[in-house]
């Protein structure tokens, strides 16, 4: 990485507005998977007609529209307006309740008001310390907060892929969010507010099949890389870096592999 790469401004994040329209086909999740997580989440929590359920980061609905057809008061919110309108384009005659707020503020709900707080693959976006007060004032007494990650093996293309993009971004002088990091940041942060973890659980695992070309298209079509809104032309020059990498490394780029992926949940209890 050159020089002048590394003097290059990066943008404030904004919302995912760009992804919207391709978000499900590059990254979301298999629908029989969304319904097994929703399930999952629902009986960890014993929540029932009546308790409220606030997903932090619904985006397209990828789980919450299973969320909402479930006998709970589900309530979803995005700074996205466009992620909302796939979600409700989605779900067509059930018209879930969404709110289009920034999790990085107050969150639009009074104290003490919801029995399960949910976010899936969206913690690491938002600041830990407000997620925990937030969680703490919204959340009702007994109440859970639940945070689910997707699972990758290290070897698999994906994650290959995702590493090398993360060291880039690091070796340009930026500070990448990191899924993992950002869960076990907030896990800790709400044990030492009182909170009780019970640990993680598998709810779903599958497999399919992707390239290296499929996954760097995906990225390409873009204006993120990752977590960061960077300047357009450092932006390049890291995609065209990991694709060089990948063409040394991996080899064919064109050739797609089978992976095994997981879900997980996170599952901490209020007092």
């Amino acid at each position: 990485m050159s020089e002048s790469a590394r003097s290059l401004p990066f943008r404030p994040a904004g919302t995912f507005d760009d992804q919207a329209p391709r978000y499900d086909e590059r990254a979301g999740l298999p629908s029989e998977v969304g319904e097994l997580v929703a399930r999952s989440i629902v009986r960890q929590a014993s929540a029932g007609p009546g308790d409220l359920l606030v997903e932090l980061g619904a985006g397209t609905g990828e789980i919450g529209l299973h969320l909402a057809r479930l006998p709970i008061r589900y309530v979803g919110v995005d700074s996205s307006s466009l992620m909302l309108h796939e979600f409700r384009e989605k779900a067509g005659d059930l018209t879930p309740s969404l709110l289009l707020a920034d999790c990085n503020q107050a969150w639009p709900f009074g104290d003490g008001a919801a029995a399960v707080i949910f976010a899936s693959r969206a913690i690491h976006l938002l600041d830990p310390q407000h997620v925990v007060r937030e969680t703490v004032r919204v959340g009702r007494r007994g109440g859970f907060l639940i945070l689910g990650r997707l699972l990758r093996e290290p070897d698999s293309i994906r994650e290959r892929l995702r590493r090398r993009r993360q060291e880039l971004l690091v070796e340009a002088g930026l500070n990448p969010r990191n899924g993992a990091a950002g869960t076990r940041r907030v896990v800790a942060l709400c044990q030492d507010a009182g909170a009780e973890s019970l640990g993680r659980q598998i709810v779903a695992d599958w497999t399919g099949e992707t390239s290296p070309a499929e996954v760097l298209a995906g990225w390409e079509s873009l204006s993120r890389v990752g977590s960061l809104s960077l300047d357009d032309d450092l932006r390049a020059r890291i995609l065209d870096e990991v694709r060089s990498w990948a063409q040394m490394e991996i080899g064919d780029i064109d050739r797609a592999e089978v992976f095994h992926e997981q879900y997980a949940i996170d599952v901490l209890r209020f007092p």
